[in-house]
């Protein structure tokens, strides 16, 4: 697969299926036929951008959270694994239509960077089952219904560079994505040993350096 082909077939994914969506929105199940071989990932990385951009739908972290972990999961096994519940979640249009749109322009910002390389984070049964378990347990952490500053944007950034990475097979994104995951395992460790007062603190004394 060339780097040019990936990046056209990905584009004209996002947006052809925008002028598909029905006006009482999609269910995952459409989506996924919608998408074709790629669909679960791209969902994944669909699912993920809210976390990443002003984009506000309320009570969001828990359904896209178990979307995201039941297609991982899916992949891991390469069978799908999914609910009918999830698989029948509807996406309501307009809110679809705005994540689409923010997805486009996250990836429009970064898609000059994007190319296959480093493929040995990217390539093989066993990496791919290590990168989408990264994916599975970041996206339990999203759903974690936790009052605190970065909850839903840290595993949101670690989720989208790993699934980038893995769609586009570029290794150093999928290292972004390791690397994101530490410090959200970190930053999830410090909230469950400290609680929201220890983290309040930690993030006050950062903005106090700067």
């Amino acid at each position: 697969m060339s780097e040019t082909k990936s990046k056209e077939c990905f584009s004209i994914s996002l947006e052809d299926i925008s002028s598909k969506i029905p006006n009482d929105g999609i269910t995952i199940r459409e989506f996924l036929d919608m998408m074709g071989n790629r669909g679960g990932l791209i969902i994944c990385l669909i699912l993920a951008t809210p976390f990443l951009i002003p984009v506000s739908i309320p009570g969001s972290s828990i359904p896209f959270g178990l979307g995201i972990m039941f297609i991982g999961i899916s992949r891991i096994f390469n069978r799908y694994l999914i609910p009918g519940p999830i698989m029948n979640y509807k996406l309501p249009r307009d809110n679809l239509l705005k994540i689409l749109k923010g997805t486009m322009n996250v990836l429009g910002k970064l898609e000059k960077y994007i190319k296959p390389r480093f493929i040995v984070l990217t390539k093989g049964p066993a990496v791919n089952r290590f990168n989408l378990s990264l994916m599975v347990f970041t996206s339990f952490l999203l759903m974690l219904p936790l009052p605190v500053p970065l909850t839903d944007s840290l595993p949101g950034y670690s989720i989208f560079f790993l699934v980038l990475g893995i769609l586009e097979y570029d290794g150093y994104f999928v290292l972004a994505g390791y690397i994101l995951t530490t410090i959200t395992t970190i930053y999830f460790s410090l909230v469950f040993l400290f609680g929201y007062a220890g983290i309040a603190f930690i993030i006050q004394q950062g903005y106090a350096l700067f």
